[in-house]
């Protein structure tokens, strides 16, 4: 699209157009800057790309394993609904009552010690009494040929038993070998290879030891003071509404006593844990973008410094300010978005990496998916942090007269862009900030996460400053290489700012990491 000359001499060259027209021509401009190919903006992308692949493999592999535990949370609660009550089994009363509601089975739970049969050898167990019907939901796998009923039942006076591989190991017996728990003598008849609603446990202290009802009355154990807990698991029947049949159980039974657990929160220490490590990978992401923003916003410096000719150019044909801004804000853009999709691929495969690797670590099957929400918050972030990180350049360079543009050669341009341009990048950083905390598990750790980066910004920034200041004091010495050095530290249009600050970021990055990792660790090893 050519400018239409003026009739007159004298009269200054303008582009006269509708703004629709000034869009379609902002567009066309910025096709062609992008023929020239990626120079200049390889580190865009790559900056880019990794930030956002971060941020959606952490929210699709969350996403999986919620799904998966979802999938899975019947099996893993024993039921519709299960009650726990501490020291004392129900009231006939409210037995009653959950046996008229559904398929009812109980369970207790204690810990205890168990020892062979000539007592050398001990060993704390997780005991389990189970009843008949035990699991109402799944299925416990035991590696000998026959039924927990029949691994369980009274055989010539001596109860059976059932149990992890380790407990057998830690007592040295072999399945029929006996061995002794409180005051009854016991026969091991099977290991435990799967117990269905034993798959996420944050608190075992010891192997299974799993039992029948009956015989718990014979190992003297249950007395006043035994830290005893009851499980009632119901199955209901599939017209029920579980909700309300929630609310009326409590409003039959208030005082009961007992914790209600329900398929919606089966698995509330796991989610937590789960939730909690997703917040820390995403905030850790989102420090990944925010240091390639940092080489976002040098690359698209980097690449209006050698735009200048163009934009000085365009302005001299009476291009407007805006139309220039529109056309590198485009390309940018159009960037932005490829960057981003090369992140958002990356991520959309976490969950099948993660599925193939933590297949033998994890209690349930990992779905692999394709899940949008995580990868759509991801590619917000992105482009986000592109447009935020870029729209200072973007200001400043479009704003420069053209005569000032043709000297940038010998003399960088400075300065900073005008308040409209301030305000936009404020509202971008605005926003970003808002996504931030509105999107984690803990918003309050969310924000304690913003105001950290902007602190270490300003540190960062005001380091770069000193360290500026230092080399423009530092005279002028007799080493070339070291003047020249020092020289380039604070020359107008120097690069220090954004090399201390994408250094001092991406090093707090790697300390910080280490430093949890390691108090995890000493954590562990303390407690276990």
């Amino acid at each position: 699209m050519l400018p239409e000359f003026p009739a007159k001499p004298g009269v200054p060259i303008r582009l006269r157009s509708s703004p629709m027209r000034t869009g379609s021509l902002a567009l066309r401009l910025a096709r062609r800057e992008l023929r020239t190919g990626l120079k200049g903006f390889r580190i865009f992308l790559a900056c880019l790309a990794l930030g956002v692949a971060a941020i959606a493999a952490v929210g699709s592999v969350s996403s999986a394993m919620m799904s998966g535990l979802e999938g899975d949370a019947r099996g893993i609660l024993g039921g519709d609904v299960a009650l726990r009550i501490v020291h004392r089994p129900a009231e006939p009363e409210a037995l009653a009552y959950l046996e008229q509601s559904g398929e009812v089975s109980t369970v207790a739970s204690m810990r205890a010690m168990a020892r062979s049969e000539s007592g050398d050898t001990n060993s704390l167990v997780e005991l389990k009494a189970v009843d008949d019907v035990y699991p109402l939901v799944g299925e416990l796998k035991l590696d000998r040929d026959m039924t927990l009923e029949q691994a369980l039942a009274l055989r010539d006076g001596v109860h059976g038993a059932v149990a992890e591989e380790s407990l057998a190991q830690r007592l040295d017996i072999a399945v029929g070998d006996r061995l002794r728990l409180g005051e009854a003598t016991l026969e091991l008849r099977a290991m435990i290879t799967e117990e269905p609603d034993r798959r996420v446990n944050f608190a075992s202290f010891g192997p299974r030891l799993m039992i029948s009802d009956a015989a718990v009355a014979e190992t003297g154990l249950v007395q006043v003071g035994s830290l005893v807990r009851h499980y009632y698991r119901i199955v209901l029947p599939a017209s029920t509404d579980r909700k309300a049949w929630i609310e009326d159980l409590e409003e039959r039974f208030p005082d009961a006593g007992w914790r209600v657990s329900s398929l919606e929160n089966a698995t509330p220490g796991y989610d937590n844990f789960v939730n909690r490590v997703t917040l820390f990978l995403t905030l850790v992401g989102l420090t990944a973008l925010l240091v390639g923003g940092v080489g976002v916003a040098m690359a698209v410096r980097s690449y209006l410094d050698g735009k200048t000719e163009t934009v000085a150019t365009l302005k001299c044909l009476g291009a407007p300010s805006g139309l220039v801004f529109r056309t590198y804000l485009l390309v940018v853009c159009i960037l932005a978005a490829v960057g981003t999709v090369i992140g958002l691929s990356v991520g959309a495969l976490a969950p099948i990496v993660a599925a193939q690797l933590a297949a033998p670590l994890l209690p349930f099957t990992l779905p692999v998916a394709l899940y949008p929400a995580p990868l759509a918050l991801a590619g917000l972030f992105g482009m986000l942090t592109a447009v935020a990180f870029s729209l200072w350049s973007l200001g400043r360079a479009c704003e420069v007269k053209a005569a000032q543009l043709f000297r940038s050669a010998i003399a960088p341009l400075g300065g900073r862009p005008r308040l409209p341009y301030l305000l936009a990048l404020a509202a971008a950083i605005a926003v970003l900030a808002a996504l931030a905390i509105l999107t984690a598990t803990d918003p309050w750790l969310a924000m304690w996460f913003i105001n950290g980066s902007v602190g270490a910004i300003v540190l960062f920034l005001a380091a770069s400053w000193l360290i500026m200041t230092i080399a423009r004091k530092a005279g002028r010495p007799r080493d070339p290489e070291l003047r020249m050095a020092l020289a380039n530290l604070h020359r107008p249009g120097a690069p220090t700012p954004g090399v201390v600050l994408a250094l001092g970021l991406g090093l707090t990055v790697l300390v910080t990491i280490a430093l949890i990792q390691a108090n995890l660790s000493r954590q562990v090893d303390e407690r276990i």
